[in-house]
């Protein structure tokens, strides 16, 4: 092989070599791109679902566990409505526990998360800073309780919030 030809076919294998890695670079970072349009419906989505599923009907461990120690007297309320009561009724501790393992079941870890009734948080995992946070999104509903149609607590704003 002639000197300007082997030349010729080695600056082609670097150059296609060049190509390569510079399109596997460009087209490894969009499939790291968070889709905040997908987080947004997430966290409607979440909302959606503490507001609209009984707590007859959310098979979970730790509800099943309340129901067996009599802590659920009313079956047919909504899991919001759930965390709402054990909130108003400073049960705490409870209302933490439902929060954690409803939303750390379904939201992925790299997602920070912070549920608030009024003023109080709930429940908080935290990545990073909310404020130092690339986007963040919520989800405001209105919360109140009414025991025996006598003793009302709230309203208060119950705001899911979901970052990253």
């Amino acid at each position: 092989m002639k000197r300007g030809a082997y030349f010729f076919v080695l600056d082609a294998i670097m150059g296609g070599a060049i190509f390569l890695i510079t399109a596997v670079i460009i087209l490894g970072s969009y499939m790291n791109t968070p889709q905040t349009r997908q987080t947004f419906l997430l966290a409607e989505d979440i909302m959606g679902l503490l507001l609209t599923t009984k707590v007859i009907d959310y098979r979970h461990s730790y509800i099943t566990e309340l129901e067996d120690k009599g802590l659920i007297t009313n079956p047919e309320q909504t899991v919001f409505q759930l965390i709402a009561e054990y909130h108003y009724t400073n049960n705490t501790n409870i209302s933490y526990n439902i929060t954690k393992k409803i939303l750390e079941s379904l939201i992925a870890e790299q997602y920070g998360i912070s549920y608030m009734i009024g003023n109080e948080t709930i429940y908080n995992r935290s990545i990073e800073r909310f404020n130092n946070s690339r986007f963040a999104l919520t989800s405001r509903k209105i919360a109140f309780l009414s025991v025996n149609q006598s003793i009302f607590f709230g309203p208060e704003i119950a705001e899911l919030k979901i970052w990253s």
